[in-house]
C-alpha cells in the first residue's frame, strides 16, 4: 500500500468556445454577507460581513449599528458590490445607513417589540432582482405577529401577511424604497418563514414558494418583468407541521426541501419534493422523520445537487438524494456531543451555499461560522471544519437567505423560450482518501460530458474519478467539460509525493486538539493505541509567520496532555505532530482572549 500527498500550485484555464447563443452568466448578487446580532445592546458591538469577491473569502467589521437576529437578506449588483441589506424591519444601503424610506417594514405589535433586534423568522425575507428591469429589486417578506391566544399547536405567534416591497437604485448607487408592505397573501394560514426562490425555466424570471401552516398546500408567485403574479395554490402529499427550520431549492432546480422542527426535542420533519421550473409545482413528496433532541436546524444542497445536508443542533447529517433509499443513505458528518470540552454549548443552525461552492453553517447566538469545504464528496470526505471563521461578536442564528444564482434556463424545455443557454465552465477539486487521489467535479452550467487526463497517460470519462499515481512527480491534470452548447477546459498542475506505508502509524493517527478556539490552554488527546509508545511524538505550534511558539514532547503514556497557552496573542496558529521526523498530522488552532 502507498500513501499520497498532493498539492496544487498552478491554475490555468482555456476560455469556452464562442457560439451564437446568449450564454448564461452567473451574476455576483450574493457576494456580500452581512451579520450583526444584538448591536443595540452589546458592548463594543460590530457588524461583520464576508466578501466573496476575494478568494478565499475575506472578513470585515465595523462599529455595530444594525442588529440581524434571524431574518437576513441582501443584494449586490452584478459585479458583487453591496447595494442593500435588511433584517426584515429596516433596509440599509451600501454605506450601512438607513435607505431612503427604508423603515416601517412589516408593521405590527410584535414588530414594535423586536425592532431593535430584527424579525425573528427563519428566512423571513428574500431579495430578488426585478427580471428585465435594471436597478429595480424586490423584497418578499413576512410579518410575525402575536396571536390573541395559543393556537391548537401551542404557537403564540404566526407569520401573516406576506408582503412585497420594491427598491430602486439610482445612478449614484443610492437606493429608495418605493412600494412598501404590499400584501401578497393575507391568510393566517401561512407557514413560519422559509421564503425561498428558484429561477424559472426561461432563465430570467423567479418562482417564490411559501408553504402553508400545518398544511400540504403552498403559495407560488412568479416574479417577471411585469411585476409579481400569484398562481393558484398547489398541494402535494400529506399535511406537514410548521416550526423552525429552513427551505431550499437544489442548485439544478429539480428539488425543493424543507425542514420543520415543531417541538423542542420532538420529531424533525424533512420533506423532499420534485420541482417543475415551468409550472412552479411540487410533486413526488418524500417525508423523512427523525428525532435527536434538536430544537433548531437548517438544510442546504451540495453544488452538484446530489447531497442534502441537514444541520440539526448537535448534528450535521448528509443524505444522498440519488440513492435508492434516501433515508438509509444518511451519514453523520459531525456530532458535537452534549457540550464542547470547554463546557460551553456549541450548535448548528441555518445553512447557505456560498458563491465559492462551500457550505456555511451558523450557530445559535454564536461567534463562529462552520464550513463544509468539499460538499460534492460523500461522507466525511466532504471536509467539515468546525469554527472555521471566528469573530469577536455574536452573529446570531441568521445566515443570508439567497437563491442560487448559478441556475439559468432549463435548456430544451418547453419554457426555454428566451435563448439563454448554459455554456459549461470547468472546475474541479481534489483530495486524498486513503491511498488514492479523489477528483471532484465542480463545473458550472450543466455539462453533460467529462473528459479527464491525469498527466501520466491515463484518462477517464467519469464525473468524479478516483486515480492512483505510480510515482512521485508533477502532473498536469486537465478536465474538459461539454454540453450541446459549448465546451470548456481547466488544467491544474499537481505535485504528487508517493511515500511507502511501512510507517502505518501515519495512516492511523487521529489526534484531537480541543477546545478550538482555545483561551488559556489546549488539550491534546492521543489515540489509545499510542499510549505507552509516545516517546517519539512531538507536537509543535507555529504562529502565522512560521515562528515556533510551543513544543511538547509526549513522553508519558497518558491519553491527554494539557498545553498552557497563557500570554499568547490571539490569532490563528498552526500545529504539526510528528514522529521520527515524519509529520503525522497537522491542523489549525485559534487562540482567543
Amino acid at each position: 500500500m502507498t500513501r499520497f500527498l498532493i498539492t496544487s500550485f498552478l491554475l490555468c484555464a482555456v476560455l469556452p468556445f464562442v457560439f451564437s447563443q446568449q450564454a448564461f452568466v452567473r451574476e455576483k448578487r450574493d457576494h456580500i454577507w452581512m451579520f450583526g446580532y444584538d448591536t443595540a445592546i452589546q458592548t463594543n458591538a460590530r457588524n461583520t460581513w464576508l466578501d466573496f469577491n476575494d478568494m478565499p473569502v475575506s472578513t470585515h467589521q465595523r462599529v455595530g449599528t444594525f442588529s440581524i437576529d434571524i431574518t437576513n437578506a441582501g443584494m449586490c449588483d452584478i459585479a458583487g458590490n453591496l447595494l442593500f441589506y435588511t433584517n426584515g424591519y429596516v433596509v440599509n444601503d451600501r454605506n450601512h445607513n438607513v435607505m431612503e424610506n427604508g423603515t416601517g417594514l412589516s408593521p405590527g405589535d410584535m414588530t414594535d417589540d423586536w425592532l431593535l433586534y430584527g424579525e425573528p423568522l427563519d428566512q423571513g425575507a428574500i431579495a430578488l432582482p426585478a427580471p428585465g428591469v435594471g436597478n429595480k429589486y424586490y423584497l418578499i417578506h413576512g410579518r410575525r405577529e402575536y396571536l390573541n391566544e395559543p393556537d391548537m399547536y401551542g404557537h403564540t405567534s404566526r407569520m401573516f401577511p406576506l408582503y412585497f416591497s420594491s427598491i430602486q437604485i439610482g445612478e449614484n448607487g443610492s437606493g429608495t424604497l418605493l412600494e412598501k408592505n404590499e400584501v401578497l397573501a393575507d391568510e393566517s394560514t401561512l407557514g413560519l418563514g422559509k421564503i425561498t426562490a428558484a429561477r424559472h425555466a426561461n432563465g430570467r424570471d423567479w418562482w417564490v414558494v411559501v408553504f402553508g401552516y400545518f398544511s400540504n398546500q403552498y403559495h407560488r408567485f412568479l416574479l417577471h418583468p411585469g411585476g409579481i403574479t400569484e398562481y393558484p395554490m398547489g398541494s402535494t402529499g400529506e399535511a406537514t407541521p410548521s416550526g423552525v427550520g429552513q427551505a431550499v431549492f437544489s442548485p439544478d432546480g429539480t428539488k425543493y426541501v424543507k425542514l420543520n422542527m415543531y417541538l423542542i426535542a420532538g420529531p424533525a420533519y424533512l420533506d423532499i419534493y420534485s420541482f417543475d421550473r415551468c409550472s412552479g409545482l411540487l410533486s413526488d413528496p418524500l417525508q423523512l422523520i427523525y428525532q435527536d433532541s434538536a430544537f433548531h436546524g437548517g438544510v442546504a444542497f451540495s453544488p452538484n445537487s446530489r447531497y442534502l445536508y441537514v444541520s440539526s443542533h448537535r448534528y450535521i447529517y448528509q443524505y444522498d438524494t440519488e440513492a435508492e433509499n434516501v433515508e438509509a443513505s444518511r451519514e453523520v458528518i459531525v456530532y458535537l456531543g452534549e457540550f464542547t470540552p470547554a463546557g460551553f454549548p456549541a450548535d448548528f443552525a441555518l445553512m447557505q451555499l456560498g458563491p465559492d461552492e462551500k457550505l456555511y453553517v451558523s450557530g445559535y447566538r454564536r461567534k463562529e461560522l462552520h464550513i463544509i469545504h468539499n460538499p460534492n464528496a460523500g461522507g466525511l470526505a466532504c471536509n467539515f471544519e468546525q469554527d472555521a471563521l471566528v469573530f469577536g461578536n455574536f452573529l446570531g442564528r441568521s445566515i443570508p437567505n439567497h437563491p442560487y444564482y448559478g441556475l439559468g434556463s432549463e435548456d430544451g424545455s418547453p419554457c426555454d423560450t428566451l435563448g439563454i443557454d448554459h455554456h459549461p465552465q470547468a472546475n474541479f477539486r481534489h483530495a486524498m482518501e486513503s491511498s488514492t487521489v479523489n477528483f471532484y467535479d465542480y463545473s458550472r452550467f450543466f455539462p453533460t460530458a467529462w473528459q479527464w487526463t491525469f498527466g501520466d497517460g491515463s484518462s477517464s470519462t467519469e464525473r468524479d474519478p478516483v486515480h492512483v499515481y505510480a510515482a512521485s512527480g508533477v502532473y498536469e491534470v486537465c478536465l474538459i467539460v461539454s454540453n450541446a452548447n459549448a465546451a470548456d477546459t481547466l488544467c491544474q498542475f499537481v505535485e504528487v509525493i508517493v511515500t511507502g506505508t511501512e510507517e502505518a502509524l501515519a495512516e492511523k493517527v487521529l489526534l484531537k486538539v480541543f477546545p478550538n478556539p482555545a483561551k488559556d490552554y489546549v488539550v491534546l488527546q492521543i489515540p489509545g493505541y499510542l499510549n505507552g509508545n509516545t516517546e517519539t511524538l512531538q507536537w509543535v505550534l507555529h504562529d502565522a509567520l512560521g515562528r515556533e511558539v510551543r513544543r511538547v514532547v509526549l513522553q508519558h503514556p497518558q491519553a491527554q496532555t494539557v498545553v498552557n497557552l497563557e500570554n499568547m496573542a490571539p490569532g490563528m496558529y498552526f500545529w504539526k505532530m510528528s514522529a521520527g521526523g515524519q509529520v503525522l498530522e497537522s491542523g489549525k488552532l485559534i487562540v482567543v482572549r
